[in-house]
């Protein structure tokens, strides 16, 4: 089919061989109609100029009826311009500095917003590094480049989706939307490698630098814990990662303490979110055994976000152990190589499971081999025990039959010894007898002489002994007399009793208006004190 413009019936139709390019083109005239049956376009017979320069350069050919009506309309047109003249032309102008399509790097953003559509209208942006947006496009996706870039990523095993916050390499046609005067880039293509490559190489970048700083073994260094109850979960609430891990644990029978702290766990928010939960189960890491970081399967670029330096290096650094379960099993990211890797959700939990299992089983085989280690020594006891009866049994036996044997000869060699004894003490015996007269009467001669000399000395000792004794009581006597209050009151002194008959020796002893007996050395002087008065220096 040739490229062709005729003018019939009061429209001019345009027919060319299908051309993405040129069908762009003529979607820019205002008031062009598609016709499918016929498969030629329609623009109104007023938009002759801006067709007639439009599609001239692109070589298509112009009947007579075309070109007149041209010539009758160039010369108003080309006094002024027209809003439809001024897009078709910046648009021409574009087409001509960008006649073929162009490779474009951007991240997508505003593609979830219309994805449900035929034709979906997005932007492809630039940020730096701390996200900030440096320029942006707006971009038009057709239903027709869609259902082939889909298509290509389904033939690579659908490693991604495009979808928001993801970067891409595209090919784009540069494009200015005649009705609206929107500039615009048309996607014809998609580089499913580039995108995989510049994760797999921002992945490889920040684990050379985790290496580098010694991070990447650090975590999986930590001792796991043998009884991993109190469990810490960073995953998306109400997701199927956290009702796979929370099954796991529940379905094990045994006493999981969980808590779960949300996080976005796709998207930009993915960091600072996770960093969060990080922090949170940090401050507060006394109280949990390890924290499972989990996510559900995806794309690749769905859990590229984890593939953070940031992210790297709080895990590489946490104090407790970090279960990753993100993706399916042929899925890693840079947390799977700094944490304790886990295949998917379900996994990550399994390996609490297994670990309070392998220790519960640790438990009960070291409980079966202390009783087993019970049960053989109360064995060996039980022998020990038993032959140690026997011998002591037998032991017994020959000490009772030794000292029956030892008795009998005892007693055999006592009647001998008591025989003999007895015998040689009825010769004492008899031998002191024939004695003892003549030593009680030596014994009563010597007491006789002593009586008789202790009568002659009795009385003159007794005497004496009398006259010393009366000496003493004299002197005792004299003594007594001299140190009697009578001889002080004799004196002229005077001895003070209270009326209680108590010996008045300081003055508050009586008080004022206190009666007072007044001893003196004939009778009694009955006195009423006024109290205690001043001692005058010399009074006695």
């Amino acid at each position: 089919m040739q490229r062709r413009v005729a003018h019939k019936d009061g429209v001019l139709q345009v027919s060319f061989e299908y051309d993405p390019r040129l069908v762009e083109m003529v979607k820019g005239v205002p008031g062009r109609k598609w016709h499918p049956e016929e498969k030629i376009w329609t623009v109104p017979s007023t938009q002759v100029v801006q067709l007639v320069d439009l599609l001239y350069p692109a070589g298509f050919s112009f009947d007579a009826s075309t070109l007149e009506l041209y010539e009758q309309n160039k010369g108003a047109a080309s006094d002024h311009y027209t809003v439809s003249r001024l897009n078709a032309e910046a648009r021409a102008a574009l087409n001509r500095t960008f006649p073929a399509p162009v490779w474009l790097v951007g991240e997508i953003t505003g593609f979830s917003k219309s994805s449900h559509k035929r034709t979906i209208d997005f932007q492809l942006v630039d940020r730096d590094d701390e996200g900030n947006t440096l320029a942006e496009v707006n971009a038009v996706l057709f239903q027709r480049q869609r259902q082939a870039i889909e298509d290509k990523l389904a033939r690579q095993g659908s490693p991604f989706r495009m979808e928001d916050e993801i970067a891409v390499r595209v090919q784009v046609q540069v494009d200015l939307h005649p009705e609206w005067g929107a500039y615009r880039v048309v996607i014809q293509d998609l580089d499913v490698e580039y995108t995989l490559g510049e994760a797999a190489r921002r992945r490889e970048e920040i684990l050379r630098t985790l290496s580098a700083e010694g991070l990447l073994e650090k975590n999986r260094r930590l001792p796991f814990p043998i009884l991993p109850l109190h469990v810490g979960l960073i995953t998306s609430p109400g997701s199927d990662a956290e009702r796979d891990v929370l099954n796991t644990l529940q379905e094990s029978g045994y006493a999981f303490q969980v808590t779960v702290y949300p996080a976005r766990v796709q998207g930009r928010e993915t960091e600072p979110t996770v960093l969060r939960a990080l922090s949170w189960f940090s401050a507060r890491k006394e109280l949990f055994d390890a924290v499972l970081i989990c996510r559900g399967g995806g794309s690749r670029t769905d859990l590229g976000w984890f593939d953070s330096l940031a992210l790297g290096r709080e895990v590489a650094s946490f104090p407790l152990p970090v279960v990753v379960g993100i993706g399916h099993e042929n899925d890693r990211s840079v947390l799977d190589e700094v944490g304790w890797r886990a295949k998917t959700p379900t996994a990550a939990a399994q390996v609490l499971v297994d670990q309070v299992a392998h220790t519960l089983e640790r438990a009960e085989a070291a409980c079966r081999r202390a009783l087993e280690s019970a049960r053989h020594r109360a064995s060996a006891e039980r022998e020990r025990l038993a032959s140690d009866a026997r011998r002591l049994l037998q032991s017994t036996r020959q000490t009772l039959s030794h000292a029956h044997t030892e008795l009998r000869h005892s007693r055999h060699r006592l009647l001998r010894g008591t025989t003999t004894t007895i015998r040689t003490g009825r010769h004492a015996l008899w031998a002191r007898a024939g004695s003892l007269p003549r030593a009680a009467h030596y014994r009563l001669q010597t007491g006789r002489s002593s009586l008789v000399e202790l009568n002659r000395r009795l009385p003159l000792a007794s005497a004496n002994l009398i006259v010393r004794e009366q000496e003493r009581a004299h002197a005792r006597a004299r003594r007594l007399e001299l140190i009697h209050p009578r001889r002080v009151l004799d004196r002229g002194y005077a001895l003070l009793r209270l009326d209680d008959g108590r010996v008045i020796t300081e003055p508050k002893h009586a008080p004022p208006g206190r009666h007072v007996h007044a001893e003196l050395r004939k009778g009694i002087l009955k006195l009423r004190s006024e109290g205690a008065g001043e001692h005058r220096e010399g009074d006695t």
